[in-house]
């Protein structure tokens, strides 16, 4: 081997990635969210010979914090979090490798990057630190635009920043932490409510693997949340999940429904399929 070997696979499946860390010594590894959901929940994870490994990186989508904390207790590698997208060349932040890591938090922006929080409604006006609003870039890395599209280029890019669609705030630090997809915010009586922090909360649960949420119509509160949860065996309550999450939650981030699900449908990157399960939850309800 010379250095930076890298080792790619022909598709996915959790006992090849086991057998081909073991096999090539791989101290570098990379993958999504849902990978190392995925990962941790087969048979062979408690036995797989993990110990060459001394980073670990995730992007595609939010880490959930319970999900690193259980692959670091159960592997003792650390997992290093950034932020980006395809239109970012792809990546906008990381937390530092040698410096302070943040659980939760998509690090810092990246040298020559801007990164700054702005409002909702017009895009406009910089928040502060602490206050949630669209994130929005700029740097060499952001594209020159979609080819041939010209109408969804100039929503994107304005003013030379690339405005990602994510919902996120900074710290006093200066840590970027992702509240989650603009799209997908829900409003439930009039309040914001980002389905991610609900998913976090679910995944604190022990019997939960996996959790995804969405918001469908409701005519009382305008918007209802539906929470969809693979459960690690079948003895997860319903009950005692809502009792779970209404320790950790107000009132009104509370899911109006759980259901549980054998698998949760992806998309072909592995992220959760939000409007799939968004129009089973309008089947189920009508």
């Amino acid at each position: 081997y010379c250095r930076g070997t890298l080792v790619i696979l022909p598709r996915y499946r959790p006992e090849w990635v086991f057998e081909a860390i073991a096999r090539h010594q791989i101290t570098l590894f990379s993958g999504s969210p849902t990978l190392f959901t995925g990962l941790m929940a087969h048979e062979g994870f408690a036995s797989a010979r993990l110990q060459s490994l001394r980073l670990c990186y995730s992007g595609a989508s939010a880490l959930p914090v319970a999900v690193l904390e259980r692959w670091q207790q159960a592997t003792g590698c650390t997992v290093v979090e950034g932020y980006g997208q395809s239109e970012a060349g792809p990546v906008l932040s990381y937390n530092p490798v040698n410096g302070v890591r943040k659980p939760g938090s998509v690090g810092v922006a990246l040298p020559r990057t801007d990164i700054q929080i702005v409002d909702l409604e017009s895009g406009s006006s910089v928040l502060p630190p602490g206050t949630s609003g669209e994130i929005r870039a700029r740097g060499p890395q952001i594209m020159q635009g979609y080819r041939g599209l010209p109408e969804e280029t100039a929503s994107a890019l304005r003013d030379g920043w690339l405005y990602t669609g994510d919902i996120g705030e900074f710290d006093e630090d200066g840590y970027l932490f992702i509240r989650d997809r603009k799209k997908d915010m829900v409003i439930v009586g009039g309040f914001n409510v980002y389905p991610r922090e609900v998913e976090e909360a679910l995944l604190t649960h022990p019997e939960v693997q996996e959790a995804s949420v969405v918001g469908i119509p409701d005519s009382y509160r305008g918007e209802a949340l539906v929470a969809y949860v693979v459960a690690r065996s079948p003895a997860l309550n319903t009950d005692a999940l809502l009792e779970h999450l209404a320790a950790r939650l107000t009132r009104y981030k509370l899911p109006a429904h759980v259901r549980q699900l054998e698998a949760l449908p992806k998309t072909a990157v592995g992220k959760p399929d939000k409007p799939a399960l968004r129009k089973l939850a309008l089947e189920l309800s009508s």
